[in-house]
């Protein structure tokens, strides 16, 4: 009697496929793992760039396996714990150790750059200010090089300027034609002006102004040009004699309204009610309060004569007479307490 097997023949070929495929499996797994391990990164140094792969974790591990040495002043980006990934750009700036004779001074520096003008940079010199430098700012750099240049530094200073002022002229009737006054004295200002000045081994050069800002500003001079008549000078002589005499100590006070004007200006005549011309000191009354002839006297206008009447002149109310224009506008409308003499 033939005995039965303990497994199938079905059984025995998968385990024997399963054991095939085992093998197989690990080998594309330990390919697509060396892959997937190895990333694609830039290295820069100095300049100049190469492309490497690396199974590296971080920066340190990439630059050991490229064999590119770092030391304490040198420049690493990223830093070297950065951790690695693919399609990094890693940058290595190598120091340069130079001499730098600056004026009188000699100083040894590791200059992290490429030319002398970086070298000055490093010594906190300005490049710009040392055209004497010997090798060229655009030299590149190379080991134990020496560099010479002049001490050269910034002096700042300030000075006062003083701004001159104008002069300007304006017409006065009441000055007799071909005579002056000054109305106003000029003052000059004052502006303060910043300069720069290179110095080089201690000889200065030209200053260069920088800046400027105007501290006050000039006040103009004004002086008056006489245009007026003999006849209008003399009004405007006693109308100024007039109002520096002091008030009466007696008369009548009354309470009015008084009103500005100017002889010629606003249909106003130069001749008055009673033919005499009409001046400053010459006022327009309402007759039955105050009767033609009356001396009174107006603060702030001075003493004056009751010698004119006018159509809208009605009561408590005087108009007073100006030389100008502008002397009537100044006085405008306003109430006083006169004092009526006679």
């Amino acid at each position: 009697m033939r005995s039965r097997p303990t497994r199938s023949a079905r059984s025995v070929k998968t385990q024997q496929f399963i054991a095939a495929l085992i093998p197989a499996a690990i080998v594309v797994l330990s390919i697509t793992g060396f892959v997937w391990a190895n990333k694609q990164v830039t290295i820069v140094v100095d300049g100049r760039a190469s492309h490497v792969k690396s199974q590296a974790a971080d920066v340190a591990g990439l630059l050991a396996q490229a064999d590119i040495a770092v030391g304490s002043g040198d420049v690493v980006s990223p830093s070297a714990d950065a951790a690695l990934s693919s399609g990094m750009t890693v940058v290595v700036r190598h120091a340069v150790p130079v001499t730098l004779k600056l004026g009188s001074e000699t100083l040894s520096l590791d200059v992290v750059g490429t030319t002398v003008a970086d070298a000055l940079n490093a010594a906190g010199a300005d490049p710009s200010a040392n055209p004497a430098v010997t090798p060229s700012l655009t030299t590149p750099l190379t080991e134990d090089m020496v560099i010479t240049a002049p001490a050269v530094f910034a002096r700042v200073t300030r000075d006062e300027i003083a701004i001159p002022f104008a002069t300007q002229t304006c017409p006065d009737p009441n000055l007799a034609s071909g005579t002056q006054r000054v109305v106003s004295e000029g003052a000059p200002g004052s502006s303060m002006r910043v300069y720069r000045t290179l110095v080089t081994d201690g000889i200065p050069g030209e200053p260069i102004l920088i800046a400027e800002e105007t501290v006050s500003k000039p006040v103009t001079r004004v002086i008056a040009v006489g245009t007026g008549s003999s006849a209008r000078v003399i009004a405007a002589a006693n109308t100024r004699t007039a109002s520096m005499r002091p008030a009466p100590a007696g008369g009548r006070k009354l309470r009015v309204e008084a009103t500005g004007y100017a002889a010629g200006s606003g249909g106003a005549d130069h001749r008055t009610a009673t033919g005499a011309a009409a001046v400053h000191g010459v006022i327009a009354v309402d007759p039955r309060v105050i009767p033609l002839g009356t001396h009174v006297y107006v603060p702030g206008y001075g003493y004056a004569v009751a010698a004119d009447t006018g159509g809208a002149i009605h009561g408590r109310r005087i108009d007073l007479c100006f030389n100008s224009h502008a002397e009537a506008i100044a006085w405008g409308r306003r109430t006083v307490t006169i004092i009526v003499l006679d």
